[in-house]
């Protein structure tokens, strides 16, 4: 989705299984974009919090709470995705949409903002909850400068990892109360790196994994004056990748090197997914995206340049990609149930 293509409610679709692009237009995205995702249904907002989960499919539409069912917040109305609480502002960076209303519970979400404000809501409360940070152990009551690059629900509790690699969880239940730090992993920097980005994900048999991405950060990236592209996962070059799974008798962390069951893992803003299709390399881990349109493709087990690749889209005759610079950092669509309402003859496997 592109600056140009907002008010249209334009949107490009790569199809990673057979490399093909597509431009697309539905009247659901107009004026709002993505900010997160999980199988065939998309979180979209406008500009002003305003956020509806959408079956990509057949566009049924379920509303999201407003933040300020949390208590002390408004939305800065002067702002783009701003929410404000006694008294400083917090940008809206990500949703992670952990079940979908597909599920016989209903969904659940967690918004992550700046400065390490993290809420978590479903559909039984129909608010958000906003959990206690981990910097007020310090007696920094409100100004939380770590950013929570992803979280998840692992096990009943709510993890979240910060840009330092630093992993918390959350009794979902009691959110007032103070997180558990949980031991980091042993994580080599690689030679020349000047930064990384952190995952969750879950393996084929529900193991909590972190990945780690190490590379070179954009020279000379100045982000949008909304936050809508991450400036926390854009590289320049990409050097290489680290794996963990996490022992929950212990609470230890063992370094890896495969998913399991011959399928690779796709990470993004969207939710995890594990996965094996025709035309997609096996036991490998695929981002979208961390620079341009490309998909970028890790094949697990190396650390060396050779293992990566970016995989580009030729546009297919009489198709238009959108033009412009890119607002939306991209995610992945999976769709999981047929429909008779379609908006391509999309397979599984689709990065947007």
């Amino acid at each position: 989705m592109v600056e140009e293509g907002l008010g249209e409610g334009s949107f490009g679709l790569h199809d990673v299984c057979q490399g093909k692009s597509y431009c697309i237009r539905k009247k659901f995205f107009e004026n709002r974009f993505w900010i997160g995702g999980k199988d065939e249904w998309i979180v979209v907002t406008d500009k002003r919090c305003s956020m509806n989960l959408v079956n990509l499919m057949d566009g049924h539409t379920v509303p999201l709470p407003s933040f300020c069912t949390i208590d002390g917040v408004k939305i800065n109305k002067d702002y783009d995705l701003e929410i404000v609480l006694d008294p400083y502002a917090r940008q809206l960076r990500h949703v992670v949409l952990c079940r979908t209303p597909s599920s016989i519970l209903g969904h659940t979400a967690i918004a992550l903002f700046d400065d390490g404000f993290i809420a978590y809501t479903r559909l039984k409360e129909m608010a958000w909850k906003l959990f206690v940070h981990p910097t007020e152990w310090y007696g920094c009551l409100r100004y939380f400068p770590e950013v929570f690059l992803d979280a998840l629900v692992h096990k009943g509790r709510l993890v979240a990892v910060d840009e330092e690699g630093e992993i918390f969880s959350w009794d979902i239940d009691n959110h007032r109360k103070y997180p558990l730090r949980i031991s980091k992993p042993d994580i080599h920097a690689f030679e020349g790196c000047n930064e990384e980005v952190f995952y969750f994900a879950k393996t084929p048999v529900d193991e909590l994994i972190v990945i780690s991405l190490h590379g070179h950060g954009p020279r000379l990236y100045s982000p949008s004056c909304r936050v809508l592209v991450s400036e926390h996962n854009r590289f320049e070059q990409i050097i290489g990748m680290i794996m963990h799974k996490f022992d929950d008798s212990d609470g230890t962390w063992q370094p890896i090197r495969r998913v399991g069951h011959g399928q690779s893992l796709f990470v993004g803003l969207n939710y995890p997914f594990c996965g094996a299709w025709s035309g997609v390399k096996h036991n490998s881990v695929y981002v979208a995206s961390l620079a341009d349109n490309d998909v970028m493709i890790i094949a697990m087990g190396s650390e060396a340049d050779s293992g990566i690749e970016m995989q580009d889209y030729p546009i297919r005759d009489g198709c238009r990609l959108l033009d412009g610079h890119s607002i939306r950092t991209p995610i992945w669509f999976r769709p999981k149930r047929p429909s008779t309402r379609r908006i391509e003859d999309i397979p599984s496997g689709f990065g947007i």
